[in-house]
């Protein structure tokens, strides 16, 4: 096993927090008014950066953007109990670590908010660096992930992720990918990239020895 950095994703992949989003969602929904929508239309519309979904969701000419995912991260604090680590997330931590390889997450939360999720999970102690965005808007991760490899030294790279965007990640940064059905995007959206998808992290140890 010869990869040198591991770029984890956080939101859907680490941390399974599908409910809290779909909740925080819905609530946003009710007090407007407007339809609720399912996990299977969820999935059909996310996107980054996350203003191709809200689009999708609500009226952005009649709703404040900036309204819209203040009263969506305040409702996914309120739901972050919903949320646990992904099945098969220690055992892939520790067996990186066991490895020598560097792990880093790069996701499109907020920085402070993803530091202090790591710390509530248990989490933060297996990650050489924790790189989240400076704001709450979920925009592109894929610079952040380029100027980390390239300030500490080229080697093999494997990102895991669960959404389309860790795809285009991985093609960015040159890196292997493994993408997860059991997050936030589609599966059929998964793999049409051809990278490899698996139901469970328990599954890419396997993958990754073959």
């Amino acid at each position: 096993m010869d990869y040198r950095y591991i770029l984890w994703d956080w939101n859907g992949t680490l941390l399974n927090d599908v409910d809290a989003c779909l909740n925080s969602v819905n609530d946003m929904l009710d007090e407007r008014g407007l339809e609720r929508i399912d996990i299977v239309r969820y999935r059909e519309v996310i996107g980054v950066p996350i203003i191709k979904f809200y689009e999708k969701v609500f009226d952005l000419e009649k709703y404040d953007y900036a309204e819209i995912i203040k009263d969506f991260n305040e409702g996914y604090i309120r739901h972050l109990d919903e949320a646990h680590l992904s099945e098969g997330v220690i055992e892939l931590l520790e067996y990186f670590k066991e490895c020598g390889c560097r792990q880093i997450i790069v996701s499109s939360s907020n920085n402070d908010l993803l530091r202090k999720n790591t710390e509530k999970y248990g989490v933060t102690q297996y990650f050489d660096a924790i790189l989240g965005s400076e704001d709450f808007f979920a925009g592109s991760k894929i610079e952040r992930a380029k100027k980390y490899i390239a300030k500490n030294g080229t080697g093999r790279v494997l990102a895991i992720g669960d959404l389309e965007h860790d795809y285009e990640l991985a093609a960015e940064t040159g890196a292997d990918c493994i993408l997860l059905a059991s997050g936030h995007d589609k599966k059929e959206r998964l793999e049409n990239t051809g990278a490899k998808v698996v139901e469970s992290l328990i599954e890419v140890i396997d993958i990754i020895n073959q």
